[in-house]
């Protein structure tokens, strides 16, 4: 956003108070952090902020400055950026919001990290960079020394709370003024600094400048002091090896001295220190800090080095090796110091490279070999074994059918008479397993049914067999002849077995049929049947239906009854012969209330009304039914209730 530019120079102070720190010079709400670091701009609304070398330099010499920016946290509505700026005017220069406190600083070159769309300036979507000259902020191929890119490379958002580095460099040969940003190109121009923009005169200040106005960010600089270290690309940290340490720190000036902690106790204080031998293996923490020309000392930086230890192989796989059955490898290598990044497996002839390889079927003996190496670069010994491979049992077995309560018995079968077999496992399909030593078991199964019985067996080697499974089938009777009843004399009736396969009724007397559940049966007094259900195998049981016949069809009521508790005559009920059903049987009192009804046939009067024992007397009862023909009976008389 832009808002209110302002142009000062030697004579007019900016904004507050100017600040002189040598060798900067800090205006508006810049301010120290550290040695070499500074905050232009806090997260906060309408501020300015500038810091200027106080020593000119001459674009007739190259220059090659390294920066670290800190452009804030806030993306969507954070503001405005940084620039980087050379003019010859003074060191108390700045303006405040959208023009990042270059807009208007004429002669000038600027170097702009633009976090916010100015829609007035022709600015891009995303945060860019673009190099700028006198004080004109607008993008145009008429005004920018070089257009705008993305800030950075990826077109990602610079406002990510990180810290970015930005490199300039200027070539007064070629007079190509070219940036980096995160060590990438990014704008660059071919221009005559000296001739075109600063009227012939190659000295300037160097500086940068921020601002924010109705959108914010917290805004920092810091001139680059920046230690690091690498290995040699083909290094090596396997114990006894010798390290070499290659200086890579970075200062916007020069490095005055270096301090190196190889995290053992010994030091060194120059840039590229001699080859450093580790008395024993483990893990260093080195730490190397600079000290810049400029007074300033960084902060640590540390990498953990690795003194490794040579692994120990160890592998692991199913035992016995089994004909037919994959075999799992597993890595279980350990090493003390270092990690184990690479393994060489041999496996019946062929190679592989992952910790676990394949699962493997041999076909015969055949070895196994493997050795291993650590990113450190430390190689195990190679661990060999040879493989034996075992036949694997085959077997089968006998069964057949029994009758519920009866033991099944299963003999066992082993197929490869040459391959001994240790032990013989059964699984009878409704939970239970038994394990034994001998090929043949009986088993008492708990119910009727069908069951799927497995089998497998392991040899002497320790080699298992293929499962076989067989249905064993249980059979189990219940014979059911039916309820016990009264029938007509003469009255023909259809009984129902049930509960088996196969039916035989005895005596055969009466009956349409003996070897079907459901004869027709034609009585001239009581008689009682034995119904026996089997199956083809056998497993027969038995039950007894009784009928008590009467002349009828006939509803038969007896005139008295005594319901004392004493088990004889305790209800008052009737007798139906030939009856297919009762329709209505009812008991009135004296006074003609009706005191319990029913249709059930087995059920009678127990001399109670709602749980009272009713009176000794004479009650009224009715009665009606419905016999096989459809005919219709009624009665109904007295009955004498004795206590």
């Amino acid at each position: 956003m832009k808002l209110l530019p302002l142009i000062l120079t030697l004579h007019v102070s900016f904004l507050v108070k100017a600040q002189v720190d040598n060798p900067y010079h800090l205006n508006g709400n810049a301010s120290q952090e550290s040695c070499n670091c500074y905050t232009l701009t806090q997260d906060q609304l309408y501020q300015s902020g500038s810091l200027w070398n106080i020593n000119k330099i001459s674009l007739n010499e190259p220059f090659d400055f390294k920066f670290n920016l800190f452009l804030g946290c806030a993306d969507g509505d954070g503001a405005d950026g940084i620039a980087f700026v050379l003019q010859p005017i003074s060191t108390s220069i700045g303006s405040d919001g959208g023009g990042l406190g270059y807009d208007g600083v004429t002669p000038s070159i600027g170097v702009l990290v633009d976090t916010w769309q100015n829609f007035e300036d022709n600015d891009p979507f995303e945060d860019h960079i673009a190099i700028h000259k006198n004080g004109i902020i607008d993008h145009s191929p008429l005004t920018d020394v070089a257009q705008p890119v993305t800030a950075l490379a990826s077109g990602g958002n610079i406002e990510d709370c990180q810290w970015h580095t930005l490199r300039v460099i200027w070539d007064p040969v070629t007079k190509l003024l070219s940036t980096q940003i995160d060590g990438v190109d990014r704008v660059s121009a071919t221009i005559d600094m000296v001739a075109e923009i600063f009227g012939g005169n190659p000295e300037v200040f160097w500086g940068f400048t921020a601002a924010t106005g109705g959108a914010k960010n917290l805004q920092k600089i810091c001139t680059s002091l920046n230690p690091g270290f690498s290995l040699p690309t083909d290094q090596t940290t396997c114990f006894p090896e010798a390290i070499t340490f290659i200086d890579s720190s970075t200062s916007f000036g020069t490095i005055e001295k270096w301090y190196w902690d190889f995290g053992d106790g010994t030091t060194y204080d120059q840039a590229n220190p001699p080859s450093h031998t580790y008395a024993q293996p483990g893990n260093y923490d080195v730490k190397l800090s600079i000290l810049g020309n400029n007074g300033c000392k960084s902060e640590d930086f540390v990498k953990r080095i690795v003194m490794g230890t040579k692994p120990e192989v160890k592998f692991v796989y199913e035992d016995p090796v089994c004909e037919e059955t994959p075999v799992n490898f597993l890595d279980a290598s350990t090493v003390e110091f270092g990690t184990i990044d690479k393994w060489h497996w041999t496996i019946d002839g062929n190679s592989y490279t992952d910790p676990q390889p394949p699962p493997i079927i041999f076909t015969g003996p055949s070895g196994v070999s493997l050795f291993v190496e650590t990113k450190e670069g430390c190689v195990s010994d190679v661990v060999s074994n040879n493989i034996t491979t075992y036949p694997k049992p085959a077997v089968d077995f006998q069964n057949s059918d029994v009758c519920f309560g009866k033991p099944a018995v299963f003999t066992g079968i082993n197929l490869k008479p040459a391959v001994g077999i240790n032990s013989w496992t059964w699984d009878f399909g409704n939970g239970v397993k038994r394990p034994g030593s001998t090929s043949q078991i009986q088993y008492v199964f708990p119910d009727g049914g069908e069951y799927n019985v497995q089998l497998t067996a392991v040899s002497d080697d320790g080699c298992l067999s293929s499962p076989v499974t067989k249905v064993q089938k249980v059979y189990k009777t219940h014979a059911f002849a039916g309820n016990d009843t009264i029938v007509a004399t003469g009255q023909t009736i259809q009984l129902n077995g049930s509960g088996g396969e196969l039916y035989k009724w005895t005596p055969a007397m009466g009956l349409s049929a003996d070897n079907i559940p459901n004869p027709l049966a034609t009585l001239q007094h009581d008689m009682q049947f034995v119904l026996t259900a089997s199956t083809q195998i056998g497993c027969a049981t038995t039950d007894t239906i009784r009928f008590k016949v009467y002349d009828g069809p006939a509803l038969y009521v007896p005139s008295a009854f005594s319901p004392n508790n004493d088990g004889k005559n305790d209800e008052f009920k009737f007798i139906a012969v030939g009856m297919k059903s009762v329709d209505l049987f009812q008991v009135f009192n004296r006074y003609g209330q009706l005191i319990y009804s029913s249709t059930e046939i087995m059920k009678g009067w127990d001399g109670k009304v709602f749980g009272i024992t009713q009176s000794a007397g004479t009650y009224v009862w009715m009665i009606k039914g419905t016999d096989l023909s459809g005919l219709s009976y009624f009665r109904k008389g007295t009955v004498t209730l004795v206590r």
